[in-house]
């Protein structure tokens, strides 16, 4: 008897590209949904076992392949690791991604233009820092007084713009799977605001983050954050990270899913 195969999707393709068609309406892109449609559910259908760690993407392939064994599983392990915050006097806000991804390009672009001037007509001047591999040429060009491009940066200097941030910001409007920035904020008890897109597979994630899609909205829910980050009370949102974390997150959750998956 031949051993079951079992294939482990990150995100589906087709998806994520269906949603930028969805946004840009650019034609061109019709061609690579087809193409990945049937490139992601031939292997799918090919294979014993599927994992994905988005339920989104799981009910959606269960869907279009009823008669196929689809699971999903945590994408990490997470600890509860909340950073001693040293906060500065004017509002620091994050982006971290990495920019070889059309979706962060397009979220960083859309949040300069469209959010961030907002968030300053209410709580005045702040520092917007944007951090992650490959910044393009759209991306390296929003750098100006108050927008800090850094591009790459270390373990260690990530952890500091986490621990000197009064807001992380994943403002995605396309995309597919398990966003790891989003659960890395998170991990470190900085406050976060994201989109449906960013929160997209995350079980109950109302409990720690905040999720607007529209700029106004956006823009009121990091003013909230940015308000309260100085005074103990604005850790009453993310009072049970650390129980969510270890529900959804822990060793034991993961463990007890890959058991399930061998058992059959």
């Amino acid at each position: 008897q031949c051993p079951a195969i079992t294939f482990v999707g990150h995100d589906l393709h087709f998806l994520r590209t269906q949603g930028e068609y969805d946004l840009s309406g650019d034609s061109s892109l019709l061609k690579q949904v087809e193409e990945w449609r049937k490139r992601e559910l031939s292997v799918i259908d090919a294979v014993d076992h599927t994992v994905y760690f988005s339920e989104v993407e799981v009910q959606t392939l269960a869907e279009i392949l009823p008669t196929r064994d689809i699971r999903s599983i945590p994408l990490y392990i997470l600890e509860d690791k909340a950073l001693d915050r040293r906060l500065d006097e004017i509002p620091q806000l994050l982006f971290v991604a990495g920019f070889n991804h059309p979706p962060n390009i397009d979220a960083a672009c859309w949040f300069v233009s469209e959010v961030l001037p907002l968030i300053e007509k209410t709580v005045g001047s702040v520092h917007l820092h944007i951090a992650g591999s490959n910044p393009n040429k759209a991306v390296q060009e929003l750098a100006s007084h108050n927008i800090t491009v850094h591009g790459y940066v270390s373990d260690e200097a990530l952890l500091d713009l986490y621990s000197t941030s009064h807001c992380a910001v994943v403002p995605l409007r396309f995309g597919a799977g398990v966003k790891g920035k989003v659960l890395e904020a998170i991990q470190y008890g900085v406050p976060l605001v994201t989109t449906h897109v960013g929160a997209e597979g995350i079980p109950d994630y109302q409990k720690v983050m905040a999720v607007s899609d529209d700029p106004l909205s956006f823009a009121k829910a990091v003013a909230e954050n940015v308000r309260e980050a100085n005074y103990p009370t604005s850790a009453a949102a993310f009072a049970d990270r650390a129980n969510w974390l270890n529900t959804h997150f822990s060793a034991q959750n993961a463990e007890r899913a890959i058991a399930c998956l061998i058992d059959g």
